[in-house]
């Protein structure tokens, strides 16, 4: 067949990039710009073998006769001679510095003046036999409008031999578009560019295959042994593992078998984001067959799936918070990802509130256990340490933390080592004092510590009745919320000032005073502006400073609220909390009348 001669003919006549090196454009140095050359050669060049072309071969021969006219008639060389480099010697030209200008719009060579060594001309024409040796005649050139370009001058022969010359390049071109063309219809009408797709493919293929091999010698990552699970819990042994984005000698290597799901507490900057994203890429790149930042040694089970879960944002586009984002995201884990799963959470639960954050946290992990997946489950949600997980779960998991240490001076110090335990103290204030938070924000939040370790419970709403609470706070409040048969009581640790809903409103308080260790005191008030009422009583000193306060609204008006104000006072003396005062629990108005009370200050 016609068409796959002329393939297989053409094809050996194709060049290699090694090639295309090997078949220069014209050269002879300064005497004709190069870019001109370049410009009028390098279009098809290379492109095929000069023995497949009848044309290219003229080229050459046009170009030399090109140059050797230019040096003549515009250098003033007395004489063409090249030295060992195939340049043309213009030690003996009359001009120091070139004179030559080329036009690329109109794809000339000329010059911008008659040179002034140039004499009279002998005569105004010059025969083919001795053009080279007769005297020059300069003239004005056209361009490719046939415009005469008076700012340029050139000769007769230098235009015929750049018209020569041009008009070679040209017939180059075309007869290498037209063997090129030729042999991709050959290619298409023979079936032939499946095959050349295939192979550029694999060519691909191979290529990124040698880069990732040879990156992976520089970088020291090794080829782990990948197992199939045979009644195997392990997912795998990582020996020296660290982060695939650092560099083996600034990093810190661990070592462990991954034998169920891993329960990882640890303070905060202290790595276990981390040694998360290291794991999960090295798992990742050992199941494709490819090197991984491990040292010998290491083994992987084969996982039909992986899933990572960090942390993440809202997404307004799609009408989801982001706490909505994170319970998408499990949701799609716990339907797809088994006992074959590899999966990494990180810190779920931390868009709500921590009680329910816990307890939604502690759910997904026991579900993420029991169903036989194998991973790390990161979070600062410590609750989850306590949470009575079934059999089935507890089996698999494994308390997990970052270890961390004190140097001389008694500071912290993050080893990055993932150790055995558990780690309840995320040390927030000493991040943040690292990442330059003000003192004073640091040291209020160190007091404010004392109020969250003396019972808080965050998980409570506005309002919470716990906050900084000790049991008997909370018998007074309850007896307060008895009297007046609401659950509504508002609590504002000291410091703090009441909700603006208490103002202009009745209402009735009670103020804890003093400390544990002397004993707790009571003072029980009615007003109509909690806020200018708590500084009058904040004002009478630093006992008074740290009180306490519950407070409830009224809605039956003042009155209502000075009846209550004694019954509360009545109930507190008798159950035997110690009252700074008991003179307003003396009368209750009811019904217009005066009550007395037999209530006594203790």
């Amino acid at each position: 067949v016609v068409s796959t001669q002329y393939l297989e003919f053409s094809l050996p006549n194709l060049k290699c990039k090694d090639e295309l090196n090997e078949e220069e454009v014209s050269f002879f140095g300064d005497v004709v710009p190069q870019a001109f050359f370049d410009r009028n050669e390098i279009v098809w060049r290379g492109r095929v073998k000069p023995t497949a072309l009848e044309h290219a071969d003229r080229v050459p021969e046009a170009a030399k006769r090109l140059a050797e006219t230019i040096a003549l008639d515009f250098w003033g060389a007395k004489m063409i001679e090249y030295d060992k480099d195939g340049k043309i010697d213009l030690s003996n030209a009359k001009e120091s510095k070139s004179p030559v200008v080329q036009d690329i719009f109109n794809n000339i060579i000329a010059i911008k003046s008659k040179p002034s060594w140039v004499e009279v001309p002998k005569r105004s024409k010059i025969s083919n036999e001795d053009e080279l040796s007769s005297e020059p005649d300069y003239f004005h050139p056209r361009d490719r409008n046939g415009k005469i370009l008076r700012n340029r001058y050139t000769t007769r022969r230098v235009e015929e031999a750049v018209s020569e010359y041009v008009e070679a390049c040209d017939n180059a071109r075309k007869e290498v578009m037209a063997v090129l063309t030729k042999l991709s219809w050959a290619i298409v009408d023979e079936g032939h560019l499946p095959s050349i797709a295939q192979a550029s493919y694999l060519n691909l293929i191979l290529n990124t295959a040698a880069h990732h091999a040879a990156n992976s010698n520089a970088r020291g990552w090794n080829m782990a042994t990948v197992f199939d699970d045979i009644g195997n819990d392990s997912a795998g042994i990582f020996r020296g593992l660290w982060p695939y984005w650092m560099d083996k000698s600034n990093s810190i290597s661990n070592s462990f078998e991954l034998d169920g799901m891993f329960l990882l507490t640890a303070p905060n900057m202290s790595g276990k984001s981390t040694l998360m994203r290291s794991t999960a890429a090295a798992a990742l790149l050992t199941n494709c067959g490819l090197c991984a930042p491990v040292e010998n040694g290491s083994s992987l089970r084969r996982f039909d799936s992986m899933f990572v879960r960090g942390a993440s944002a809202d997404v307004p586009t799609e009408d989801k918070s982001a706490f909505g984002g994170e319970m998408s995201d499990i949701s799609a884990m716990l339907r797809s990802c088994g006992d074959r799963s590899l999966v990494f959470v990180d810190e779920i639960g931390r868009g709500t509130s921590p009680k329910d954050g816990t307890c939604l946290a502690a759910a997904i992990l026991e579900n993420m256990s029991e169903s036989g997946m194998s991973g790390m489950f990161a979070t600062h949600l410590h609750g989850i340490l306590n949470i009575p997980y079934s059999q089935a779960a507890e089996r698999r998991l494994r308390q997990k933390r970052m270890a961390i240490t004190r140097n001389s001076q008694g500071q912290f110090e993050w080893t990055y080592i993932l150790e055995d335990g558990v780690c309840t103290n995320s040390l927030a204030l000493v991040t943040a004092e690292k990442f330059g938070l003000p003192p004073s924000i640091l040291k209020r939040a160190s007091e404010l510590s004392s109020y969250w370790g003396n019972g808080v419970d965050a998980s409570s709403s506005h309002g919470s009745k716990t906050f900084g609470m000790n049991s008997d706070i909370q018998h007074a409040t309850q007896i307060l919320e008895d009297i007046v048969g609401e659950k509504s009581s508002v609590h504002i640790p000291p410091s703090f000032i009441p909700p603006p809903t208490f103002e202009g409103i009745s209402c009735v308080y009670i103020l804890q005073i003093g400390n544990k260790d002397d004993g707790w005191r009571y003072y029980v008030g009615e007003t109509d502006s909690l806020s200018r009422r708590l500084q009058q009583h904040r004002a009478k000193g630093e006992e008074w400073k740290s009180m306490y306060a519950v407070a409830i609204q009224i809605k039956d008006g003042k009155s209502s609220a000075r009846n209550i104000e004694s019954l509360v006072v009545q109930q507190m003396s008798k159950r035997g909390f110690v009252m700074q005062s008991v003179s307003d629990g003396m009368t209750i108005r009811s019904k217009g009348k005066i009550e007395k009370s037999n209530c006594k200050m203790r």
